[in-house]
């Protein structure tokens, strides 16, 4: 027997044992009877006329007199702990929801003994409350009267209820108030019913009437407005039919009942100064899954197997794989079939089946068979709270988690970006590309906080990540011209060299093991590191300097990378080549978006270098083979659908992307705007403001700047200052960030300030200044 069937044996003999419980309490209490041994009582020599005899008179004598009417509520919750253990959810259940139960047992029993305790049952032995609420009820009328008692109690069992079902109280209420209008639905549905049975009986004008009390008379709980009054009989009436059309109306006012998903691994969530996020941020799933139906799955199975035949290929379905999206058939050909003869009916199969879209796995490997994906009559969506709620995704082993979605199967995946170690992404117009890279990089937000992660943002279409612009993990602010990301890119790759100089100073391979080793450094080591790089910035040797302190991830997002090519392709080529050869050491990725992945987008340098690669549906098989080197992309549906090709694999997985709606994105924005404001750096400011000029070794321009007319204004107020920053003298004058950074170059060239030292404000040299008139 090996040790899951042993577990499942373990689960289902608990589960018997507590349902026998549940059934034997049940029947004790029913057949309680006075007379019978007790605690209290011997009883009479002919023995007890509990059914459950002696266990059930002590049991229930005992019950009875401390608990009273309320001692049902065990018979309860030992039918709710058979089902739990069932379930196999009863390994995390927790003493304290034991001991809630326990309370609300008690106050409910307080409670029922303050209003009915001239209430008396089994020939005045037992009481509502027993002794236990008979005792509290005295006592706390004494101390706060029957109402203010009433309101402590009634209080107090909500906060039991809350504790023992891991309710909140939003979702306790809408339950109660979804309850009431099943409630009102079914017994409106009962005197319809009857109503039609009593006019059936009278005559054949009785569906008539029927229809004219149901929509005057009797409008429903989710219709407001009556329908019209319907004076003509309308010719071969159904009624059966109408009573469908009803409760299917009712169904589709109902509000769709959730699917509460919680987080089975904790969690550290405060990083420093900073807190993660909760995943109560991102929308809950529906409670019900769609799943595919087995006689839709067998009637395709036979289709399948009867077309094929009709060109003479001869096999059999060796099963089925029913997903979110699509259902992958495994055939199984004949030993003379040949493979290349089915991949070329892929569009007669999708007619035979009826599909929207049909692509061919052939083979798939590993295995004997040829892989068949159709897509489903209904789709699935996936939920990006389910696959962030997932351990993978909080895996220690896995640094810049991406929520990938579902495998075809319906399996969570998540890949590590740091892995990989770069990504392309390519997809038409409406095939999800862009809700992809949004929930990857809401998914990293979950994951890190400023202090490990920083982000470049590069949107040409200034529309899908401006959602991100005030997060504190911008290094600068959202790119929207393409001229200003080249000199991003620039300074991406002098980061790259900058931390390639540190990691070799400090004797580290990767940045792991540098932060690491710098992560250990004392007050001391680090004011000697820190004071060695002051002197090189002085001395204008910005080619020498080196990190000292742990440094975050860097991730690089391109929203539609063809329009750079476009502007600039040797240069975006060239960066873009360097960075992905060389930066996965230094902990700078790349994730690069476009709509179409033609050969002068997606060059042969390009392609060499970033090896993970994710096809959404593509306009053509060229596309597909650019972007995958095999075709099927075209194939894909629309909305998520996806084929992903990992590094080191060499076939693509196809996998149904994650759906989040504005709002569950914009409640995370919010969440980490209001934690602190981007502090952008200034070196990567100057380099996208000037990119169009010529551009220095240190990344400044060369060109001499124009005169600012705020810049005495600003100086005046600087010199009023002990420190200054540019993230400062923009909020203090409202004024664009590049600007305020020109500002603080300018100052420090004439001596008002000083030289930028890290992350930290600059130290103002000058006492006073008066404004030029």
């Amino acid at each position: 027997m090996n040790l899951k069937r042993f577990s499942d044996l373990r689960n289902d003999i608990v589960s018997i044992i507590w349902l026998f419980l549940s059934l034997a309490l049940g029947l004790s209490l029913y057949s309680y009877n006075p007379n019978d041994p007790s605690w209290n009582s011997l009883g009479t020599q002919s023995g007890p006329k509990n059914w459950c005899g002696y266990f059930g008179s002590f049991s229930s004598d005992f019950l009875y007199q401390f608990f009273g009417m309320s001692s049902w509520v065990f018979v309860i919750f030992l039918f709710i702990m058979s089902y739990k253990v069932l379930q196999k959810k009863s390994e995390g259940q927790k003493i304290k929801k034991q001991i809630w139960l326990i309370f609300l047992l008690i106050s409910s029993a307080t409670l029922a003994e303050i209003y009915f305790n001239q209430v008396r049952f089994h020939q005045g032995m037992v009481s509502v409350g027993g002794t236990i609420g008979s005792f509290l009820s005295l006592l706390l009328t004494k101390g706060l009267n029957q109402y203010g008692a009433t309101l402590f109690l009634s209080g107090f069992i909500v906060i039991c209820v809350l504790s023992v079902t891991d309710w909140d109280l939003l979702q306790g209420i809408n339950r109660s108030h979804f309850f009431g209008k099943v409630l009102f639905v079914k017994l409106q549905e009962f005197f319809l019913s009857a109503l039609r049975k009593c006019l059936d009986f009278v005559g054949g004008t009785s569906r008539k009437t029927i229809s004219r009390v149901r929509s005057t008379q009797i409008p429903t709980i989710f219709n407001n407005d009556p329908a019209p009054f319907n004076e003509e009989p309308t010719p071969e009436y159904n009624y059966e039919e109408d009573i469908e059309v009803e409760e299917e109306t009712e169904e589709t006012h109902r509000a769709p009942k959730k699917r509460r998903v919680k987080m089975k691994k904790v969690v550290q969530r405060k990083i420093a100064n900073w807190k993660l996020p909760e995943i109560k941020m991102l929308e809950d799933p529906p409670a019900s899954r769609y799943r595919v139906d087995q006689a839709e799955v067998q009637k395709k199975s036979l289709i399948l197997v009867d077309k094929l035949s009709q060109f003479s290929v001869k096999g059999e379905v060796k099963g089925a794989k029913p997903g979110p999206a699509v259902t992958m058939f495994e055939f199984k050909p004949e030993a003379h079939v040949k493979i290349s003869k089915i991949t070329e009916l892929a569009d007669d199969l999708s007619l035979a089946l009826s599909s929207e879209s049909v692509r061919i796995i052939a083979p798939i490997p590993g295995r004997d068979v040829v892989g068949i994906e159709t897509s489903n009559a209904k789709r699935e969506t996936v939920y990006l709270k389910d696959i962030i709620a997932n351990d993978d995704f909080w895996s220690d082993d896995v640094k810049l988690p991406m929520a990938l979605g579902r495998e075809a199967n319906g399996t969570p995946k998540v890949v590590d970006l740091r892995k990989m170690p770069h990504l392309l992404v390519a997809g038409t117009t409406g095939s999800g590309k862009s809700v992809f890279v949004v929930c990857s990089l809401t998914g990293l937000l979950f994951r890190h906080s400023p202090k490990t992660l920083r982000l470049i943002l590069i949107d040409p279409k200034q529309v899908d990540l401006s959602t991100f612009n005030d997060i504190p993990h911008l290094l600068m602010p959202t790119i929207c011209e393409p001229k200003k990301a080249v000199g991003a890119l620039k300074w991406a790759v002098k980061e790259m060299e900058k931390r390639y100089r540190s990691m070799s100073k400090f004797g580290s391979r990767g940045l792991e093991a540098f932060n690491s080793k710098v992560g250990d450094f004392d007050k001391e080591k680090v004011a000697q590191h820190q004071a060695f790089n002051e002197e090189l910035e002085q001395q204008n040797r910005h080619n020498e300097s080196y990190y000292f302190t742990p440094q975050p991830y860097i991730v690089v997002v391109v929203e539609e990378f063809g329009d750079l090519m476009a502007v600039d392709k040797a240069n975006v080529e060239q960066l873009v080549v360097r960075l992905a050869q060389m930066a996965r050491a230094s902990g700078i990725h790349l994730i690069l978006a476009m709509q179409s992945p033609r050969k002068d987008v997606v060059t042969g340098l390009i392609k060499t270098n970033i090896p993970g690669r994710i096809s959404f549906k593509v306009a053509s098989k060229m596309d597909s083979r650019i972007i995958l080197d095999e075709s099927g992309g075209e194939r894909l549906l629309a909305r998520g659908d996806m084929l992903f090709l990992a590094p080191g694999v060499a076939k693509p997985i196809r996998h149904h992307g994650p759906w989040v709606t504005e709002d569950e994105i914009g409640s995370v924005m919010d969440y980490w705007s209001a934690q602190g404001e981007p502090e952008y750096n200034e070196t990567a400011i100057k380099m996208t403001s000037t990119s169009s000029g010529s551009v220095g070794a240190a990344g400044f321009d060369e060109d001499q700047e124009e005169y600012d007319d705020k810049y005495d204004e600003i100086v005046a107020w600087t010199s009023s200052m002990k420190e200054v920053s540019a993230s400062l003298i923009q909020r203090k004058f409202r004024i664009g960030y590049p600007r305020a950074a020109r500002l603080i170059e300018t100052m420090e060239r004439e001596g008002v300030i000083g030289p930028a030292n890290g992350s930290k404000p600059r130290q103002v040299l000058v006492n006073s200044y008066e404004e030029r008139a």
